[in-house]
């Protein structure tokens, strides 16, 4: 899940646009095509779950509010401990799983990215590099245990997008194309029941938003440069994610108990919040007809 730099500094606001800010009057009631998803794309970076007025608000808030600066700060510290740690390695201790790994870069890459956005100083970057580029080499990102996949997806998301105009060429296509390769592909292969777990598009838990989560911000960070294969996935993740949102009826309960509620809730929250923020609508996916939720 994403971690302290945007659950303390973000996610209150992330929250209200997720559940409260979309464009309801241009979300079409069925499911979106992939040629609806790409009219709507929001051109500019970064675009996933924060645009550059979010993060100028933040630099504002750090600046002139203590309650905000004291926050900053334990994100800060956080991010310059990792300056010195050696970048996530390939590592699956149970035979089974990488998702430790996973989440490791996911809350390293974001966290040295949001530091970046508020402070400016290019050594975060370097770092979130470094970090990115070991993951990127990576033989897999373990698609058998696809939550493994689709977190890491999420942090290269945000990585590519929220430092897209820090990196270099070279850089960008290193992470499009590890993003292509090791997630979106196998992601799409999953929909269409050919990939090595392609069961969780039909399952009304936290796997389904985990993995359209991962899968619909890894999209939008790319939906320039691949546009057929981001609005497909889009468009699915959208669909497929009405699938468990129905299990929150009728009052927000969630019948896998309260440590599931938080992880299937949060990339509920992120796959919600990055459609409003890169296409300024979530397509209906809330259905709110159909569910109370906060």
């Amino acid at each position: 899940m994403l971690q302290t730099a945007i659950i303390v500094v973000l996610l209150a606001g992330l929250v209200t646009q997720a559940f409260g800010g979309s464009d309801m009057s241009a979300a079409p009631s069925e499911n979106p095509t992939p040629e609806q998803v790409l009219s709507r794309l929001v051109k500019e970076h970064p675009r996933v779950m924060a645009r550059a007025a979010d993060f100028a608000a933040i630099r504002e808030r750090v600046a002139g509010r203590p309650e905000f600066a004291k926050l900053y700060k334990k994100v800060k510290d956080q991010a310059d401990q990792l300056l010195t740690a050696e970048p996530s390695k390939y590592e699956i201790p149970d035979g089974l799983r990488l998702l430790a790994t996973s989440r490791r870069v996911l809350e390293r890459v974001t966290t040295l990215a949001m530091v970046y956005q508020v402070s400016g100083d290019r050594k975060y970057v370097d770092r979130a590099w470094k970090e990115l580029e070991a993951a990127a080499a990576f033989k897999d990102w373990n698609p058998r245990h696809f939550l493994d996949t689709a977190e890491m997806t999420c942090a290269f998301a945000i990585g590519y997008d929220w430092l897209y105009h820090e990196w270099s060429p070279e850089q960008r296509r290193t992470l499009r194309e590890a993003m292509v390769r090791l997630g979106l592909k196998p992601g799409l292969a999953c929909h269409e029941a050919s990939g090595a777990s392609n069961w969780w598009p039909k399952c009304s838990h936290n796997w389904n938003q985990v993995c359209n989560g991962g899968l619909v911000a890894g999209s939008l960070a790319i939906t320039d440069e691949e546009p057929e294969l981001a609005g497909r996935l889009i468009s699915l993740g959208v669909t497929g994610v009405r699938l468990p949102m129905a299990e929150f009826a009728p009052d927000g309960a969630w019948g896998e108990g309260p440590g599931y509620w938080d992880y299937a809730t949060s990339y509920n929250v992120y796959l919600l919040a990055a459609l409003d923020s890169a296409l300024g609508t979530d397509f209906d996916a809330r259905r709110k007809e159909e569910f109370r939720f906060g």
